[in-house]
């Protein structure tokens, strides 16, 4: 189902036997080829998460804190204004806008920390990729969850990247 998975039964006897016997590869080839998927798997793993992160921490966090900023604003002034407006949405969206913001951190922070995991661990290119896998790569889905269910009630002018409608149909 996974790379991970996946690449050992590569280096199988009955594989390498019927690569080397028809001459595609060389043991030492398939070994080397082993290795170095291994390693691309785990970089390229490395790689999203660290981007994740960047894009969380210095982009979407700041800007679902902007959002419940102006919305507490609006409450307030709604309040101030007229005692008795009714300011459901308002106080809703803010709860909800602030704790999937505090989970989202949470997850970030997770994240970050299956990664300085990994620094303290001795791994072979198998162990190392198994462990982006299991790891990293849920610690990363549980983020996207919780980011792709703010980015679905945030005000568009808060959000920092384009959608998938500016994407495809988007013309500047």
């Amino acid at each position: 189902r996974t790379t991970p998975d996946c690449l050992p039964y590569f280096i199988k006897e009955k594989n390498i036997e019927l690569f080397t016997r028809h001459k595609v590869f060389s043991e030492t080839e398939i070994r080397a080829r082993y290795e170095i998927l291994l390693e691309n798997y785990s970089k390229l793993l490395n790689i999203e998460a660290v981007t994740m992160l960047d894009m969380a921490n210095k982009d979407l966090l700041p800007a679902y804190s902007a959002y419940a900023q102006k919305l507490s604003d609006t409450l307030n002034a709604k309040k101030s204004a007229m005692p008795d407006a009714d300011c459901t949405f308002e106080t809703e969206r803010l709860k909800q806008i602030s704790a999937l913001t505090g989970d989202m951190y949470r997850k970030t922070q997770a994240l970050e920390g299956t990664l300085l995991d990994l620094v303290q661990k001795d791994f072979d290119e198998l162990g190392r990729a198994q462990y982006y896998q299991r790891t990293v790569f849920h610690a990363m889905a549980e983020l996207r969850i919780v980011a792709d269910e703010l980015e679905s009630i945030t005000d568009r002018s808060f959000y920092p990247y384009p959608n998938y409608g500016d994407l495809l149909f988007g013309v500047r």
